[in-house]
């Protein structure tokens, strides 16, 4: 009995001793105590040994798929494995320093190592992207992201879910400027927080597409990381609405790169504004690919391609590459095109976040034969993905590689969705004609294209015509009610995409009449369609042609009777080939006498000359450069006064909508046409223009002296 109750006492009392031992001598487990002193003593060295040995108990005997699912689902494991792979990735030392730092770093961690979704979505959309270096897992994850996140946690408390919580971890991941490197790149790029600010705002006022509401926070850091600065970026969305907005159908801004001219640039590319202005080969215009997919929030980078540049970006179809050959000719993000697309697919895979875990889980287990085994496991949920030869061929736009060939930007069937126009309060005296009101409209193509202007919804409401590129020439016809003969200011409300372009004005009104015209040839005998007469109509859409090769050719023109005539207006538009001619006139049956001799005449030739009186004028072409012969006019007309004539220097807009400086130009009383022409050019969009009468008489220029002293 006594040995019994003896026995009974020892085993009492060895418990109660069990009992009385410290806390960490018992079986650890993952701890919110324990975290905390691991932040605030900044020493993350004794909690990952703890996480690593307590993870690796969980693995199963067997280890397959069946066996590691449950263990990667089990709520209690999730946080503790993502706290072990932060823990590892950034290093223990490196995240003791950043605890260090200041307190505001310790307060981040706290809620970062306590927060499962957040830590998961930031080690996630840190992985790299190819699945060697996956398979690898020897990379790390630099300190300053998670600077760079602290900086956007601190400032702003609605990063830490949603959306926002995904921006702010791929600007986190990839800032400013750390994307492609190019044309039009903000030399300082702004910090972190401002780009995260920037589409954080521009998200919730809803001026991106859809898509980027979608993106993973992986996708998401090839948008946020552009090199163009936030009013580059604005501007960029501005300018697809004003030039293109029958783009934004389908997310299809990335085909603004036709706008871009492809030459080597005399402009220096400061911004991105500069860069469609003055345009280039084939790395600007990478450059502009990158930055305006990147304005509406669609992932996209730089391609490096045999003795090339071009774009690769994620459509609503998923990665295209565009401008340039395919895939199978492509590098991007250290890796070739096959590569790049097998990879993406991964990522997209459904399997990709346990993928990624059981590496996690493989690399906290003791014996390498188990860490072979999730290896295995997380390779065979990785499924291969078929990629054909006819992907790896495809690219958009690949026609427009490289050589200028001034092809016209092929405008699509889509159109934005139509919208009233605008209240315009027209001052008194100002007669106000909207763009899309013309009555007729041509153009002379070079490259193909419709040789007319097009008629688009404008973005914020109402109908604007587009002047488009690969035309030599483009015009349009307003039938506008005069209300007195005299000088008018003309101003037009335009958007241009490169500086230095103009619009040419021209209405006939005070012109004399001409009664008939013959001429000496015409281009095949088509007297119907190409005959002199259609030289003297005063319609800019029609001409008279002379057969190629031949040099020599005049024009009479019979005004009917005695006519006094002061001033001759020409126009050859894009056919420049005259290089010598007269002008001649007679009366009655007198003998022909010269008026004047020139040499080029151009698309808007015009010449004051001595008062005299004819009843038949005479142009002829002595010479035409080259030796190719073969003029052609549009328009020959002679008077006493230069009627509705005059050019609109157009302002560089960037492609946003701006008012021209006043044109004075003389028109006559009643129903006229007023022509505006644009000879080649890269792209004008016009929305409306006005007319002001100012009075009989011209504005007086100041002598040369006065105008420099300002008088």
């Amino acid at each position: 009995m006594n040995s019994i109750l003896k026995k009974s006492v020892r085993s009492l009392f060895a418990c109660a001793l069990l009992w009385s031992l410290p806390a960490k001598l018992m079986a650890w487990t993952p701890n919110a105590n324990d975290l905390t002193t691991a932040i605030n003593s900044a020493d993350f060295t004794a909690y990952e040994n703890n996480l690593r040995t307590w993870l690796s108990a969980k693995a199963p005997a067997s280890i397959s798929q069946e066996t590691m699912m449950p263990v990667l689902q089990d709520a209690t494991v999730t946080l503790p494995l993502a706290q072990r792979q932060f823990i590892a990735k950034v290093g223990p030392g490196n995240l003791a320093n950043f605890a260090k730092a200041s307190p505001a770093n310790k307060t981040f961690l706290t809620w970062l190592m306590g927060n499962a979704k957040a830590l998961h979505e930031y080690l996630l959309a840190a992985t790299p992207l190819s699945i060697p270096a996956r398979e690898d897992n020897s990379y790390g994850l630099p300190l300053g992201g998670l600077e760079n996140w602290k900086t956007i946690f601190t400032a702003d408390p609605q990063s830490k879910e949603g959306i926002n919580l995904k921006i702010a971890i791929a600007t986190s991941i990839r800032p400013p400027g750390t994307g492609s490197r190019g044309s039009g790149q903000q030399k300082v790029p702004s910090t972190p927080l401002v780009r995260y600010q920037y589409f954080r705002d521009a998200h919730a006022k809803k001026e991106l597409f859809p898509s980027f509401g979608k993106l993973t926070t992986w996708e998401m850091t090839h948008v946020v990381c552009s090199g163009g600065s936030e009013v580059d970026l604005s501007w960029g969305r501005d300018m697809v609405r004003t030039m293109a907005s029958d783009l934004l159908d389908g997310e299809r801004v990335v085909e603004t790169t036709s706008m871009v001219w492809r030459r080597n640039s005399p402009v220096s590319h400061v911004d991105y504004k500069t860069l469609l202005d003055g345009g280039g080969k084939c790395g600007p215009r990478s450059s502009w690919s990158v930055f305006i997919c990147q304005s509406w929030g669609i992932p996209a980078i730089g391609v490096g391609q045999p003795a090339h540049a071009c774009v690769a970006y994620k459509s609503l179809n998923g990665w295209q590459v565009a401008y340039g050959r395919g895939w199978d000719a492509s590098k991007l993000e250290g890796m070739g095109g096959r590569e790049f697309l097998a990879s993406v697919a991964s990522r997209d895979n459904a399997a990709f976040p346990n993928v990624e875990r059981l590496r996690w889980f493989s690399t906290t287990l003791a014996s390498k034969e188990q860490t072979a085994s999730v290896a295995a496991v997380a390779k065979s949920l990785e499924k291969s993905v078929n990629i054909t030869d006819k992907e790896l061929k495809a690219s958009q736009k690949s026609e427009e590689m490289d050589a200028d060939s001034g092809g016209p930007v092929t405008k699509s069937t889509a159109k934005p969705a139509e919208k009233p126009e605008p209240p315009v309060v027209v001052p008194a005296g100002v007669i106000h004609v909207l763009g899309s009101s013309f009555a007729e409209t041509g153009g002379i193509t070079v490259w193909g294209g419709e040789p007319r202007v097009s008629v688009v919804n404008s973005y914020g409401g109402g109908k604007q015509v587009y002047f488009p590129q690969g035309m030599a020439s483009c015009w349009v016809g307003y039938k506008v009610n005069i209300p007195e003969t005299g000088y008018y200011d003309l101003t037009a409300k335009v958007a241009t995409i490169n500086s230095g372009m103009g619009l040419y004005v021209r209405s006939f009104g005070a012109m004399a009449t001409v009664k008939s015209a013959t001429a000496t040839n015409v281009w095949r005998n088509d007297t119907k369609g190409l005959g002199p007469q259609m030289a003297v109509d005063n319609n800019f859409g029609t001409r008279w042609a002379v057969n190629g090769g031949v040099d020599k050719a005049s024009i009479d023109m019979d005004l009917g009777g005695p006519t006094p005539i002061s001033t001759i207006m020409m126009d050859e538009r894009a056919y420049e080939k005259v290089s010598k001619f007269r002008l001649e006139y007679k009366l009655g049956t007198g003998d022909w006498k010269q008026i004047l001799e020139g040499t080029s005449i151009g698309n808007s030739y015009a010449k004051d000359f001595p008062l005299v009186t004819a009843d038949h004028v005479r142009l002829s072409t002595l010479d035409c450069s080259g030796n190719i012969g073969g003029p052609t006019f549009w328009e020959i007309s002679v008077g006493t006064v230069q009627d509705g004539h005059g050019w609109i220097a157009l302002p560089w807009t960037a492609a946003t909508w701006q008012y021209t400086k006043p044109l004075e130009i003389r028109l006559v009383k009643g129903e006229r046409m007023i022509w505006i022409n644009a000879p080649y050019q890269r792209g004008v969009a016009m929305k409306c223009f006005e007319l002001k009468y100012k009075g009989t008489a011209p504005t007086p220029v100041a002598p040369p002296s006065q105008a420099r002293a300002g008088l």
